[in-house]
């Protein structure tokens, strides 16, 4: 079953990506939002315990819901949207913090977290606009979850996994932005893309499941001491 879930949603990714690069296609407002319920389907095959698996489909079926939206109203209800956002971020707090335990403040933690604020402080203003008090707010919110994905100590693969998901995940709010006002084909492309696969590579990194086993000898990364 888990097999058979995973091909479906590799197909109807591919399918989505094709229909975006060939000229004329009319956007299905459905597609992705099935590809999330089918990875909450995928989530939910995998004997995580109760509660977790409630703290993972949740968000997942918000980012289904909140994918309709977008591409049904537009930049109409952006607002809302940022604080959907914010509401689906915080379950990824909720997982990623209880996975660290208790933090112990040191001049390093300081230093990577200062580094995040200012990076993300900086995009926002870039493409949220200078006067644009959710998107900084929205900001911090990301590099906080980068910072907790970055103190996780876990194996190596699960950590790129997760990191390098969210990042396309920033990456779909990035591009979907942009899409507000250039819809060409390869904008949409990207947000699309990163939208699908940054969901995937980051919750089945936060269900510990391997997408892609590598054989290593570093076990215990940890990027953040």
């Amino acid at each position: 079953m888990k097999t058979a879930l995973m091909f479906l949603f590799v197909l109807l990714a591919i399918i989505d990506l094709i229909n975006c690069i060939i000229p004329g296609q009319e956007i299905s407002v459905w597609i992705r939002p099935i590809q999330m319920i089918i990875l909450v389907l995928w989530v939910n095959q995998l004997k995580l315990n109760p509660k977790r698996s409630l703290l993972i489909s949740i968000p997942i079926v918000m980012a289904a819901f909140m994918d309709y939206l977008f591409f049904k109203f537009g930049a109409a209800i952006e607002s809302i949207m940022i604080l959907l956002i914010y509401f689906k971020y915080s379950f990824l707090l909720c997982i990623l913090y209880s996975d660290i335990g208790k933090l112990r403040l040191t001049k390093k933690l300081l230093r990577w977290a200062i580094n995040y604020l200012i990076v993300f402080l900086i995009i926002a203003a870039l493409v949220g606009g200078k006067n644009n008090i959710l998107a900084y707010i929205l900001a911090i919110q990301i590099a906080i979850i980068f910072l907790l994905i970055s103190l996780k100590k876990s194996d190596s693969e699960i950590f790129r996994q997760k990191y390098l998901g969210y990042c396309f995940m920033v990456f779909s709010l990035i591009f979907g932005k942009i899409l507000f006002s250039d819809s060409r084909w390869f904008v949409e492309l990207i947000s699309r893309f990163s939208f699908v696969f940054g969901h995937l590579l980051f919750f089945s990194g936060l269900a510990n499941v391997k997408l892609f086993p590598i054989k290593s000898n570093t076990l215990d990364y940890q990027a953040v001491k």
